[in-house]
């Protein structure tokens, strides 16, 4: 296998005390035991159909690339942060590797769309069916899946849960609690924020952008059901609004489009999207 591709970029805050922190994210791991086959017949074929597909020919490489990761944050002495779907469904035993892994970490956590997934498929994946699910993956991320904050080196490192496309006013309401705090922000999210450019990227591969936010007139060119599963409703556009003027706000950090990407909103904010370890990529975050 080739060798972990480790991306580095700085986001300059101003600090006293620069540090660095290791991004992962989309490393969609695809395990199953025989309590997942007693409780679903299908799921042993959907882990081996799922796991040939990320490891891309390469036997075992999202496993590979994931561990790698892990070990060159113990080495480095960084702290990790995982954007979403470490596992590509539910299962014990993806929760089960997810636990003995990532657990023994210093890790910060957003949820994404795969970690509330519990048959890539067979369901339609709406809000409604995530909050079904969100009781099944809690247990195994010390972070709040919705919501959390927790402060390092002065800096306030903030997750959100947009997966699904969706924000709520009570999000809106927590960052602004935040941001109250007077630290600096960087925002973690699963899914991009929608800008014109960064949809025309993925427009070029895809029926639809799969961006946070999109204007309903893109949506309206979508398959129906990405139609329906990406339209912004009024609370995540009011939740947009806030984070674009919110000048605490310093970057936002994003996984799910499996590509490397840096650009700014059109605030001027960078959003840096790091490609999936499943592929061998990861982002060294140095905060200046």
């Amino acid at each position: 296998m080739k060798p972990l591709t480790i991306l580095k970029t700085e986001i300059h805050i101003g600090i006293e005390h620069p540090f660095r922190v290791l991004h992962i994210t989309d490393s969609h791991i695809s395990l199953w035991d025989e309590y997942d086959a007693a409780e679903d017949k299908d799921k042993p074929g959907l882990a081996i159909a799922r796991r040939r597909a990320f490891d891309n020919g390469e036997d075992g490489a999202t496993e590979y690339y994931y561990e790698e990761a892990l070990a060159y944050a113990k080495r480095e002495n960084l702290p990790i942060v995982h954007t979403g779907d470490l596992v590509d469904f539910l299962s014990h035993a993806n929760f089960a590797y997810m636990d003995k892994t990532l657990g023994r970490m210093d890790y910060f956590y957003a949820a994404g769309n795969h970690d509330f997934c519990h048959f890539v498929g067979r369901a339609t994946e709406d809000y409604a069916y995530k909050w079904k699910n969100i009781k099944i993956a809690a247990p195994h991320v010390k972070q709040n899946l919705y919501f959390a904050s927790e402060v390092r080196n002065g800096v306030n490192f903030v997750a959100m849960d947009d997966t699904y496309y969706l924000l709520t006013d009570g999000q809106t309401e927590l960052l602004r609690a935040e941001a109250a705090k007077g630290l600096p922000i960087i925002l973690f999210m699963h899914v991009p924020l929608y800008s014109k450019d960064y949809a025309e990227v993925e427009l070029k591969e895809n029926p639809c952008a799969y961006l946070t936010g999109a204007p309903k007139e893109l949506c309206d060119t979508y398959p129906e059901d990405r139609r329906l599963q990406q339209t912004p409703d009024e609370a995540t556009l009011r939740c947009i609004d806030y984070i674009k003027s919110e000048p605490l706000i310093k970057a936002l950090v994003v996984g799910h489009t499996h590509r490397n990407y840096e650009a700014p909103l059109d605030n001027g904010v960078m959003q840096i999207t790091t490609h999936g370890s499943f592929a061998g990529y990861v982002r060294e975050l140095i905060i200046t």
